[in-house]
């Protein structure tokens, strides 16, 4: 009778077979937790966009158009120059400056220096510029805040989306 019932028990379960085999072998409700959670994550993480094969990539060219070059070449030294005053601010802990700094950073975007439209750049700068502009803002939110570990990762973060886009357009 009770082979019955577990064969029985198994073939219904079959349909599941997390659950058929947790019956089998009695596992506790923990772990079946522990199952779904680590299947969940490795599902997570082995999803992602459909990368594009390196020869692509490797023939793109993109070319970013200004409206003065001599204009964007002093709104970006003024961007270096207030990321290199804030850095010693925030090594000094002077709020004030490191205040003042965040503000100067987040009122300075890169789209808007380039003297054109949003539709008349690439697609990929005006992203790092998005990048940018979401970076200065939580680093501004931080400075107010007083925060200081908040705001070393989102410096960190606008370093990053400064490389990210220097990567691509900055010249030689």
């Amino acid at each position: 009778m009770i082979e019955f019932w577990k064969s029985n028990v198994i073939t219904k379960n079959l349909s599941n077979p997390f659950k058929s085999v947790l019956l089998l072998h009695k596992q506790s409700s923990i772990s079946i937790n522990v199952i779904i959670m680590a299947s969940m994550l490795l599902f997570v993480l082995s999803c992602g966009k459909a990368e594009k094969p390196a020869s692509d990539e490797e023939d793109i060219v993109t070319i970013l158009e200004f409206e003065s070059k001599s204009s964007f070449r002093l709104h970006m030294k003024d961007l270096e120059y207030y990321c290199d005053v804030l850095a010693v601010a925030i090594k000094s802990k002077d709020w004030k400056k490191i205040k003042k700094h965040a503000l100067q950073l987040k009122e300075t975007p890169p789209v808007v220096s380039t003297g054109r439209e949003k539709e008349e750049l690439p697609e990929d700068f005006v992203t790092f510029d998005s990048e940018y502009h979401l970076s200065t803002l939580k680093l501004v939110e931080a400075a107010e805040a007083g925060e200081m570990d908040q705001l070393n990762i989102e410096y960190e973060k606008v370093k990053q989306a400064c490389d990210n886009c220097h990567i691509k357009y900055k010249e030689e």
